[in-house]
């Protein structure tokens, strides 16, 4: 964005805080010899997962599921030759992986599934109703960074943002926690860029009152894309 003259401002509106668990890495050591396919939600999912393991713990006829290309690459430089072992190509999202042809018949198949602290229980419900046997691995929680409100008013100071990109429901409400009311009407009445029509819903309660454009999908390239013909309509 900036290469093709954007002026960015990053905010960041969720704090990632491992999970330190001394008990939970020793088991868990032990139970992933026992898993058919590993899914990671999130790059965050990857990190924290490999913070208790050791690719050299994980057999080499182990399957893995990805969301997100960044969560694939991460996962790539941890395990070699990992498309060979992936369950879904690209585009690496949601819907991708449940749609792969290894996870339709997953009845008696032992899934674990790395991801946040009260992270959706969605994948999982399907996977669960197709007969796998489910476990869930929360290696990470989201909080809310601890900044005072004038942090956003200094940041703006100079220009305020013609348009907001916010990629989850929780950073959306967790920013109009760090701003004062001021700011917080102000980013009513931009555009936003979400990346889902749930997302949409939540802006609406939420009060903004000017346009929101959904992005192609929630990669990088995605946002960015869909930002560059927002910016060439305008």
């Amino acid at each position: 964005l900036e290469q093709q003259g954007a002026r960015v401002l990053s905010f960041p509106v969720i704090e990632i805080v491992p999970i330190e668990n001394q008990e939970l890495a020793q088991s868990l050591v032990q139970e992933v010899q026992q898993i058919d396919i590993l899914l990671f939600v999130s790059r965050n999912a990857v990190d924290g997962a490999f913070r208790m393991l050791d690719a050299v713990q994980l057999a080499s006829n182990r399957s893995y599921g990805v969301i997100g290309t960044a969560t694939r690459r991460a996962l790539a430089e941890r395990i070699t030759n990992l498309d060979q072992c992936l369950v879904a190509g690209e585009p690496y999202n949601s819907e991708a992986l449940l749609d792969a042809d290894d996870l339709q018949q997953v009845a008696g198949k032992r899934i674990m599934i790395f991801r946040g602290q009260q992270g959706r229980n969605l994948l999982g419900e399907e996977l669960a109703a197709r007969g796998a046997e489910v476990r869930y691995c929360e290696v990470y929680r989201r909080a809310l960074p601890q900044r005072d409100p004038s942090a956003f008013n200094r940041l703006v100071a100079d220009t305020f943002p013609t348009l907001a990109v916010l990629t989850s429901n929780e950073g959306m409400h967790n920013l109009f926690e760090l701003v004062d009311a001021v700011a917080a009407e102000r980013l009513l009445r931009i555009p936003w860029l979400l990346i889902s029509e749930r997302m949409r819903e939540s802006a609406l309660k939420l009060g903004h009152n000017a346009s929101i454009v959904i992005a192609g999908n929630a990669s990088d390239a995605g946002v960015q894309q869909s930002i560059s013909e927002w910016a060439n309509q305008r």
